[in-house]
């Protein structure tokens, strides 16, 4: 084991993790990265295929054949990102670049301890899969924004699985900070239209967003969980025509709800129709409420007890020589592509360097943590962080690939 972690390069992370963050691939323009990680695959002799999920949209998968027996492990990663104009800088430990944190960062470790292993002469029983998928991004057409760009929250996973991409287990390098989770919430989009009087219609749409907010307490109540929180928030309102204003009164409020694994869509629109009519009925300037479902993901969980969990944990352990760290409640909500496989009986973790949307990385010096915003300037990912996740990585693959696949099957 020792052989294999003195094998990472930490130059080689830096530079491919600076050759992805100068690709911009927001979301439905994702094959110029593809066809970048399609190389670096082939430089590990690794088999190259492409799903065309739609034009101009490939997955990139990614096989090494292993000698025979052994299980089958998947590291997955999206490769679209939020855009934003950000410079790609090294400076001192932290690497700052487009869509690195979220999440690029994961790429480079992956490809490095593929290397690793092979540089220690390594041969896995089992087969390693890398799999680059677009559209992760929580994006959902809906009104005047249509096309490609809007087509995200696991467009690519999902047509990864259903094309037949199959392994024992999965790890997902999305940003926890090198913490191990083992699901996440799930999500749902909702278009709350309400229709008021032209002179307060605005303000009648307020009340209702209000009382949306109001019933988070309510429905934290109702829905609990040992680990994950279900949170609501009114993500954006639109209302009205800017150009005349007071005129077409209805205003759209769009609300995020985060989800149990398993909660039923239909219930959320249910309770939240509830919500509206309480209020409709109690304000005379509501004249009416609808409320429309644009986006739906479940979550999942899997339990400690798998295989991949205990790989984990065993691999953190050789490299930090103490118990891996588990994510808090919050960061359940940020949901992954672990629920589009782990929908196909393939067990999934996220664990992955850098921290992510509202999530602060205790470390970072250069700037105050609301510092980092969905549409401002991320937080730069540690070289340190990756360059351990890279071991880790090593260890798991080691660990799983040279398990018998009856083994892990019994977990």
């Amino acid at each position: 084991m020792q052989q294999v972690l003195e094998q990472v390069d930490r130059e080689r992370i830096v530079e491919m993790a600076c050759n992805l963050a100068n690709i911009v691939s927001i979301t439905g323009e994702e094959k110029e990265v593809a066809e970048y990680l399609g190389g670096e695959f082939q430089k590990l002799g690794m088999e190259v295929k492409y799903q065309e999920v739609e034009e101009g949209r490939p997955n990139v998968i990614a096989s090494l054949k292993g000698t025979g027996s052994g299980a089958t492990l998947m590291f997955c990663a999206h490769m679209d990102h939020f855009d934003n104009p950000q410079e790609t800088v090294v400076d001192d430990d932290r690497i700052y670049g487009r869509g690195l944190v979220n999440m690029k960062a994961a790429f480079p470790c992956y490809i490095e301890a593929v290397a690793a292993l092979q540089k220690a002469g390594v041969r896995l029983k089992g087969d390693l899969i890398i799999s680059g998928v677009v559209g992760e991004i929580e994006k959902a057409q809906v009104g005047r924004f249509q096309g490609k760009n809007y087509r995200g929250a696991g467009v690519g996973a999902r047509y990864m699985m259903d094309h037949g991409v199959m392994a024992d287990m999965c790890i997902i390098g999305e940003p926890t900070g090198l913490h191990l989770q083992i699901g996440n919430a799930g999500l749902i989009w909702a278009r709350v239209s309400v229709d008021g009087k032209a002179t307060k219609f605005v303000l009648a749409a307020a009340k209702v967003a209000q009382a949306i907010q109001d019933w988070e307490k309510e429905y934290q109540r109702k829905y609990t969980h040992k680990f994950m929180l279900p949170t609501v928030q009114i993500g954006a309102i639109d209302g009205g025509n800017p150009f005349k204003p007071g005129t077409r009164p209805t205003t759209d409020i769009f609300v995020i709800v985060k989800t149990l694994p398993g909660t039923a869509p239909l219930a959320i629109k249910r309770e939240l129709e509830q919500v509206c009519a309480k209020v409709q009925k109690r304000e005379g300037d509501i004249l009416g409420v609808r409320v429309d479902l644009y986006l739906s993901t479940d979550g999942y969980e899997i339990p400690k007890s798998e295989y991949v969990v205990k790989a984990m944990e065993r691999a953190h352990k050789t490299v930090f020589s103490k118990p891996v760290p588990y994510s808090k409640p919050i960061r359940y909500g940020i949901t992954s592509d672990g629920s589009r496989i782990a929908a196909y009986g393939v067990p999934s973790i996220t664990y992955g360097p850098g921290f992510g949307t509202h999530l602060i990385d205790p470390t970072e010096t250069k700037a105050p943590a609301e510092w980092d915003s969905p549409t401002g300037v991320r937080r730069g990912v540690g070289i340190e962080n990756m360059v351990n996740c890279t071991k880790v990585y090593a260890m798991a693959a080691l660990d799983i690939c040279n398990r018998k696949k009856e083994e892990v099957a019994k977990s």
